[in-house]
């Protein structure tokens, strides 16, 4: 290994210590709003699914974007919840 090699190991090493140590927490809060936000927004368009009556012209425009995601939030929102999880 060459002396350049091990400092641009050394430079992704630190950038990587750096990110974790300052925005890291920040980076996973967002991300789960942001997961929260969409399956919130998926149950008012597709709530059918899950027995809700929701007649929308949306759904049929968001399907396309949300089929991937689909079998994730259908487990995300029937999943069992208990009042110790949040503790």
């Amino acid at each position: 290994m060459s002396v350049g090699s091990k400092i641009g190991k050394l430079k992704v090493a630190l950038k990587d210590f750096l990110l974790g140590a300052t925005v890291y927490d920040m980076i996973k809060d967002l991300q789960e709003k942001r997961s929260i936000t969409e399956y919130t927004l998926m149950s008012v368009v597709l709530g059918d699914m899950l027995g809700y009556p929701v007649s929308s012209y949306y759904k049929l425009k968001m399907l396309p974007f949300w089929l991937s995601r689909l079998q994730t939030w259908k487990h995300h929102m029937l999943k069992e919840r208990d009042v110790t999880n949040n503790l």
